[in-house]
């Protein structure tokens, strides 16, 4: 501790200097001034902890003596002293500031240390109420404060730019002055039981603004209350999420919709195929799926260019749409493929009419680019609940009977029957193989490169699973992932993945590598098992690698199931020091405002939206989206799938800053892979 002592008396000085030396376990460091001159060349030249001054100096006197210093050096702590017992000065003095006023002659060294002390502990106290006082003002958040009864104490400026109220119109109400009116009455129910169960509550809100307007909010409500556990104020803290629901909305609907023809893409059409066979199956009805192909539309696109093209398909689009019911949904699923799904008919006997009408409408000429144009169209159909019952494979289904309609030479329909899906036994044999491939050790782990793009080097891999079946080889992931779901292999599958992983990064730091970050894919089952979080942890224990080495991928519809319980997983991973990313970011339905709560690292650019750029204006505006909204959030960006360098030159445009895909590598075995960066690291040493 360092103090300053203004005293021109010597005697005086002297016993100060020796009843602060007394009872301190360190002697504080101490500066002597003999007048106010020389205590502001002290001030300007050094930091102090307090002042000791003499209000009786050569060149000083009384309240003036507190002034001159105190403006000199406002945040240091000043204590009076003076000879004199005066009330009326030492209340002025307090008023100006003082933290204390003590007499000379009725020191002791108690006295004078508690003082210090005092002076000291209420400085810190007036600077950390002035530095409250100056963010509340300040923030750009709303912030209101209530006493236990609800009523309205104190806003900051922010409140009422926000919300169009002055203070005074607020003071003493309550704020249900700012309910909107869209909220049921269990919603501030729910509000008010987690004020009480957890003193915190947090969500999405709208309010009224004075004007009448209604604007959404991302709201913070928590509860201040004495040692006891009793209530005294509650705190709330909103922003207005305006502009951040248009984006939402604008993400959303690109994410949902086709732009060059205006009809929901291949996310939506399945959001909106499950809710008519959810619809279908309670209510004892029965749904019909198209799925359409253009005849020979690849030899308009040659022929004429694609701008054409893309005008056939917007006019297909707009017929298709006039031929169908407001109920039915029809979807551009990609290229010139479109789907139908016909609702709510109690039979399927006049399906067959709706798609030789289909076929009809489109038989017609289109007169596109200024050129007459013909095509037709081979059509599939499936019916739910008829065909199999599950809804699930109504795709499937339709895709094969559409194929079949190829077959049969374009221009026609053809329904699905259970002979066109005579596979369905080699799936079976293959679900039985898989229940002993992992006892057997025939799981094998390729890694995939992650290119960082400023500096061109491998910062990291995917890892990726294989099935090297003894018989048929590799088998894809997609023929036998969805198998490890059904049959809950996918739990221990899952663990054996993290710890392969996990053990080559210790492999390659062992052998001289740079540390790679390790991406691994994590279920939805896998993301809510109980044990995953001990099970990581021991492993990162077994292989002694760093735990910011491993990055866990979870997809956005995982993370959107329950909001409460990702939220909280999440914390737990960043707790023990994981990374954790986004994959296939803008193929869910997540909210934006919730996005801002989960504690991620990474938004990954799903390889759906990268496999046309730069050409497909969607998914450019989706991808240059979800790159600029990681940014703005501080989150890192990965886009998955690149092949071209032309994908590369615009995500590289758009700031995008690691990438993986065929254009750098494809998923390598170890040994490629360890070949690689032993490469790469000779190269970097030459």
């Amino acid at each position: 501790m360092k103090i300053l002592l203004v005293e021109d008396n010597l005697p005086d000085a002297v016993l100060l200097r020796e009843l602060l030396r007394s009872d301190w376990r360190e002697p504080p460091e101490l500066v002597h001034a003999i007048d106010m001159s020389d205590a502001l060349r002290c001030v300007q030249r050094e930091a102090f902890d307090v002042a000791l001054l003499d209000l009786s100096l050569p060149d000083a006197f009384g309240d003036e003596t507190f002034r001159r210093l105190n403006r000199q050096a406002p945040n240091l702590p000043i204590i009076a002293l003076t000879g004199l017992d005066d009330e009326t000065l030492a209340t002025e003095l307090a008023q100006a500031g003082a933290q204390d006023y003590l007499v000379k002659g009725h020191l002791d060294a108690g006295i004078l240390h508690r003082a210090i002390r005092y002076a000291i502990e209420r400085k810190r106290a007036e600077e950390k109420l002035r530095l409250a006082a100056t963010v509340f003002e300040s923030t750009l958040e709303a912030i209101l404060i209530t006493d236990a009864n609800g009523a309205i104490i104190s806003v900051n400026r922010a409140f009422c730019d926000i919300t169009g109220y002055s203070e005074s119109d607020v003071l003493g109400r309550n704020p249900n002055l700012l309910q909107s009116g869209r909220h049921r009455r269990g919603f501030f129910r729910k509000m008010r039981d987690a004020l009480g169960r957890k003193g915190q509550w947090q969500g999405e809100t709208w309010h009224r603004r004075k004007s009448g307007e209604i604007f959404p909010t991302w709201m913070n409500v928590s509860a201040v209350g004495y040692a006891n556990g009793e209530v005294s104020h509650y705190v709330g803290v909103f922003t207005d999420i305006t502009d951040l629901k248009h984006s939402e909305e604008r993400l959303d609907y690109l994410a949902h919709h086709d732009t060059l023809t205006g009809l929901p893409n291949r996310l939506l059409f399945h959001e909106r195929l499950r809710e008519a066979a959810l619809h279908a199956r309670q209510n004892n009805r029965i749904i019909a799926l198209m799925f359409l192909d253009l005849d020979r539309f690849k030899i308009v696109n040659d022929t004429l260019g694609h701008t054409v093209g893309d005008e056939l398909l917007a006019a297909v689009a707009e017929r298709l749409r006039n031929s169908v019911r407001a109920s039915d949904t029809v979807a551009r699923l990609g290229g010139d493929e479109f789907a139908v799904v016909v609702s709510d008919m109690t039979d399927g006997s006049d399906i067959a009419h709706r798609a030789q009408k289909i076929i009809d409408t489109l038989s017609s000429a289109f007169s596109v680019g200024g050129n007459e144009v013909f095509v037709t169209t081979s059509i599939g159909i499936t019916l739910f609940p008829n065909d199999n019952g599950e809804w699930s494979k109504m795709v499937e289904n339709a895709d094969v009977a559409m194929y079949h309609a190829k077959q049969q030479g374009r221009n026609n329909y053809q329904f699905y029957t259970a002979e066109m899906n005579a596979c369905a036994y080699d799936q079976l044999m293959l679900e039985t193989s898989l229940r002993h491939a992992l006892e057997r050790d025939e799981f094998v782990l390729y890694y995939q490169p992650q290119i960082d793009m400023p500096s061109g080097d491998i910062v990291g891999v995917e890892a990726l699973i294989r099935w090297n079946h003894p018989e048929l080889g590799l088998v894809p992931p997609n023929d036998f992932i969805p198998l490890l779901e059904v049959t809950g292999l996918i739990v221990p599958v899952g663990e054996w993945v993290i710890r392969t992983a996990c053990r080559q990064v210790r492999t390659w730091l062992d052998e001289g590598h740079p540390p790679l970050t390790m991406a691994v894919n994590l279920s939805a089952r896998q993301f809510r098992e109980q044990n995953l979080k001990s099970n990581i942890a021991a492993i990162l224990a077994e292989t002694n690698i760093p735990a910011n080495l491993l990055e866990l991928e979870i997809t956005e519809s995982i993370v959107m199931e329950n909001v409460q319980e990702t939220v909280e997983i999440l914390r737990q991973f960043k707790d023990m020091g994981l990374k954790v990313a986004i994959d296939d970011f803008g193929t869910g339905a997540s909210s934006l405002s919730y996005l801002k709560s989960f504690p991620v690292d990474t938004l990954k650019i799903s390889h759906d939206f990268v496999l046309n750029l730069p050409a497909d204006n969607d998914d450019a505006a989706i991808a240059k989206a979800v790159i600029t909204l990681a940014r703005n959030m501080s989150l890192g960006s990965v886009a998955e799938g690149v092949e071209t360098s032309e994908q590369m030159d615009f995500l590289r445009l758009q700031q995008c800053e690691r990438m993986q895909g065929y254009l750098f590598s494809k998923a390598l075995p170890p040994e490629q892979m360890a070949a690689l960066l032993e490469e790469r690291r000779r190269a970097a040493a030459t």
